[in-house]
């Protein structure tokens, strides 16, 4: 294996997909989701929706929405929702690669087969993400005409991405939290000077 495949991925690719997944992710959490929020009369946009939402619930959303609301909505929503969720995924998939290399919380790799799992919460909520806004813009292309399953695959989408969210952001933590104490705990080796 090479040097650069071992060190695969690098810290600095981590960081600038952070950097990156901020950038898009604050105007979603801070422009473009209130200016759906208060385009709909204070009823929260389909994807915040942590506990999902029902049929009722989707019509009285995209009615109190208005055309000029559903415009909004698929564009700039979810044109930003469709570039966000990738680069975030990576970010995750990466993070938690490079927190299971050796070295990080124990002195070998962790198990492959973990790794995988770990990495599998983020591509998870990648395809949910990715199944709501397709759902979410069928609904509002579709509208007046509202198809009850496809708001039941919507909300399932949403509830699910959220579920995988939490299990990625879990995972980080702990391993995060795993690898400062291994390094905050292992012993250090004094350097000539420091034995004078």
């Amino acid at each position: 294996m090479s040097e650069t495949a071992a060190r695969f991925p690098s810290g600095r690719l981590v960081v600038a997909l952070l950097v990156l997944s901020v950038a898009l992710w604050a105007p979603l959490s801070f422009v473009t989701v209130p200016h759906l929020q208060q385009s709909a009369g204070g009823l929260p946009p389909f994807d915040v929706r942590l506990r999902g939402y029902g049929y009722e619930e989707a019509r009285a959303l995209l009615l109190a929405l208005g055309e000029e609301g559903r415009a909004y909505y698929l564009n700039p929503e979810l044109v930003l929702d469709t570039i966000f969720p990738p680069i975030y995924a990576a970010l995750g998939a990466l993070a938690l690669w490079w927190l299971t290399m050796p070295g990080r919380v124990r002195d070998g790799a962790v198990p492959i087969g973990w790794r995988v799992t770990l990495v599998a919460f983020p591509v998870a909520e990648l395809v949910f993400d990715g199944l709501e806004n397709f759902c979410i813009a069928k609904m509002i292309w579709t509208w007046p005409d509202l198809s009850p399953g496809l708001v039941r695959v919507a909300s399932l989408a949403t509830q699910l991405k959220f579920v995988a969210a939490a299990l990625t952001l879990i995972s980080l933590v702990v391993l995060a939290a795993a690898a400062a104490w291994r390094a905050i705990s292992r012993p250090r080796t004094k350097t000539p000077m420091q034995k004078n």
